[in-house]
């Protein structure tokens, strides 16, 4: 509830998150892609269950809509972070990342972006 609390408090255009019906523990969140991003227009569902035992062990966090992104696995970001990371892939060696779209990301940046906005275009958009 005091997570509720303060996400009400900082509501922003690009993202909503809170619970799923009458359930604390299962929330969705939506993200808007990033304007000048390859997800810009797409809307992208974000499921969050937190575990009874919160804050002591982590949400589980999924995508529910599919998306292209060097980061985007097992993401352990939420919110603000998330918007950030959609907006600047990053690739760091001791980075948890997709090695394949990694790669195509820092070798082939234009495929990447052409890819990733094909992959929003089938996935996040009307």
């Amino acid at each position: 509830m005091t997570h509720l609390r303060e996400l009400l408090q900082f509501l922003v255009s690009e993202f909503s998150a809170g619970p799923v019906a009458e359930d604390i523990y299962e929330w969705q969140a939506t993200l808007l892609g990033p304007p000048r991003s390859p997800y810009e227009g797409g809307i992208f569902f974000i499921s969050i269950h937190f575990p009874p035992e919160y804050p002591f062990r982590p949400p589980m966090v999924s995508w529910k809509t599919p998306i292209l992104h060097p980061n985007i696995d097992k993401p352990r970001e939420l919110f603000q972070a998330l918007y950030d990371m959609l907006l600047h892939p990053k690739v760091k060696e001791e980075d948890h990342y997709l090695e394949d779209i990694a790669r195509m990301c820092v070798l082939e940046m234009e495929r990447f972006e052409k890819e990733a906005r094909l992959m929003t275009e089938a996935h996040a958009m009307n």
